[in-house]
C-alpha cells in the first residue's frame, strides 16, 4: 500500500491562531501600545507584564522561509552590504525590515513586521546580538542585552548558582528599566499567573513529544516544528494552553488507533538533528515516506526547557533557570548524554544530522555527537548539507543521493525492533 501523509487536524487552527496573533501585533502598533522585539530566548514574560507586546523577528524569518519567498529577502540583505555567511534567518529578516521599500511592505506575508519602541536580546547568538545592535541604531530605540553563559560540562553546582543568582539581578535591572520607560509599576504576581499557564503548556508540549515514543509515532519532527509555534508565540497565554491540550489529544487518538503521520507502516524512526530546512518541508516529508521512515524526534523540539523549571512561586529564578537549563545550551558531554537517551527511549534506527551551513551555533559540536552517539549505539548516521532559509545553499540532487544511500543501508540492517 502507497504511503500516505496525513497532516494533524490542528493544522486548521494552527493558521488561524499565528494569523491573529499578527493582526493583534499590528492591531496594538496602530493604537499606539508598545512593541518590542525579543530574540527567541528572550525573557518576554516580563514584557507582557507590564503590556508590553512581543514580537520575534527571528520567528518572522522562519514563516518566510515555509512560505518560499526567504531566498529572495536574503539577496535583499545582500544588496545591502550583508555577508552570504550571515545567519540566513537574520538575513532573511533584514531583507524584510530594512531591504524591501515601505511601499512593499504589506505585500510582505503578515504585513511584515511592525517597527519596534524597544529592543531584547539574549546573546545566545553572536549573530543576534549584532543584529540587535544595529536595529537600536537604525531605529533609535533602547537596547536590553542580556547574558546566557553556555552550561559547559565542568561546570559545578556552586557555578550554576553563581549565574542563577546574576540572572535574576540582571532581571530586576531590567524590571527597574522598564518601570521608569513606561511609568507603570511591575506587579510580580500577575507575572507568576503567566508561569502558571507557561508551566502547564509546556507541559502538555512534553506530553505530546514524549507520546512519540509510541510506534507508529503520532507526530513527526517536521509535525512538532510547525505546532511548536503557538506555544512560541503565547506562551504564558491561555491560548497556548488551549492548543497544547487540543493537540495532545489528537495525537493520543492517533496513538489509540495506531495511526502515523507520514507513513501506512512505520519501518525506521529517526533522529533529526538542527531544525528543518523550512523551504523544503512538504518535500522531504513526502522522501522520507516513501521509504517508511519518520523521523520521530530532534533535539530543537525541547527548546524551551522543561516544565520541571518552572515554580511559579519564584517567577524571576524560574525564567533564568529556563534560559540556562535547555539541552542546546549544555556542553558536548551534555548534549550527547541527552541524544542517547533520545536514542533508547525513542527506538530510534538512524540519525540524520541536518548540518545548516549559515549557523555556526548549531553546527558546533556536531561532528563530535554524531561520532559519539554513532560509536555508543552502533546506529547509522547521514549528514545533510543545507540550510534553514536559504535555498541557492541547498541541493535537491545531493540531498536525494545521500538519502537514497542511508536508507539502503537502513534496509540492509533492518529495523531495531527486529
Amino acid at each position: 500500500m502507497e504511503n500516505q501523509v496525513r497532516p494533524l487536524k490542528m493544522m486548521g487552527k494552527l493558521t488561524d491562531l499565528v494569523n491573529k496573533y499578527w493582526q493583534d501585533v499590528w492591531k496594538s502598533k496602530k493604537e499606539g501600545e508598545l512593541v518590542a522585539w525579543c530574540s527567541g530566548m528572550s525573557p518576554f514574560e516580563i514584557l507582557r507584564a507590564m503590556d508590553i507586546n512581543v514580537v520575534y523577528p527571528e520567528a518572522y524569518g522562519g514563516f518566510c522561509g515555509v512560505a518560499g519567498i526567504s531566498t529572495g529577502l536574503c539577496q535583499r540583505a545582500e544588496a545591502l552590504g550583508y555577508s552570504q555567511d550571515l545567519c540566513s534567518i537574520i538575513r532573511n529578516s533584514i531583507g524584510a525590515i530594512h531591504g524591501t521599500p515601505a511601499k512593499e511592505q504589506e505585500n510582505l506575508i503578515y504585513g511584515g513586521i511592525p517597527k519596534p519602541d524597544l529592543l531584547f536580546c539574549e546573546t545566545y547568538c553572536p549573530g543576534v546580538y549584532k543584529m540587535w545592535e544595529k536595529y537600536s541604531r537604525f531605529y533609535n530605540v533602547p537596547l536590553w542585552v542580556m547574558e546566557r553563559p553556555r552550561m559547559h560540562d565542568a561546570f559545578s553546582k556552586e557555578k550554576g548558582a553563581h549565574f542563577v543568582k546574576e540572572g535574576i539581578d540582571e532581571l530586576k535591572e531590567m524590571v527597574l528599566f522598564l518601570e521608569r520607560l513606561t511609568g507603570r509599576r511591575f506587579n510580580i504576581d500577575r507575572l507568576s499567573q503567566s508561569l502558571v499557564l507557561e508551566r502547564e503548556a509546556n507541559r502538555l508540549w512534553w506530553d505530546s513529544l514524549e507520546l512519540c515514543q509510541n510506534i507508529p509515532a503520532p507526530m513527526s519532527v517536521f509535525d512538532a516544528v510547525s505546532h511548536i509555534f503557538p506555544y512560541y508565540l503565547y506562551r504564558g497565554e491561555p491560548q497556548a494552553v488551549a492548543y497544547n491540550q487540543e493537540l495532545k489529544s489528537e495525537l493520543l487518538d492517533r496513538v489509540a488507533q495506531k495511526i502515523s503521520p507520514m507513513v501506512t507502516e512505520e519501518r525506521y524512526r529517526l533522529y533529526w538533528d538542527n531544525l528543518p530546512i523550512f523551504f523544503k518541508l512538504e518535500e522531504h516529508i513526502k522522501k522520507f515516506a516513501s521509504y517508511g521512515a519518520v523521523p520521530v524526534v530532534a533535539m530543537n523540539s525541547f527548546l524551551y526547557g522543561s516544565p520541571e523549571d518552572m515554580d511559579p512561586e519564584n517567577p524571576l529564578e524560574s525564567i533564568v533557570k529556563l534560559s540556562l537549563s535547555v539541552p542546546g545550551n549544555r556542553g558536548l558531554k551534555g548534549r550527547i548524554e541527552f541524544l542517547g537517551k533520545l536514542v533508547e527511549d525513542y527506538s530510534l534506527d538512524g540519525l540524520v544530522m541536518q548540518r545548516t551551513r549559515t549557523c555556526l551555533l548549531n553546527n558546533m559540536g556536531q561532528d563530535d555527537i554524531m561520532k559519539a552517539l554513532t560509536e555508543k549505539t552502533g546506529l547509522p548516521a547521514v549528514v545533510i548539507e543545507g540550510d534553514l532559509c536559504d535555498s541557492r545553499l541547498y541541493s535537491d540532487s545531493e540531498f536525494n543521493q545521500k538519502i537514497d544511500a542511508f536508507m539502503e543501508i537502513l534496509a540492509q540492517r533492518g529495523s531495531r525492533r527486529n
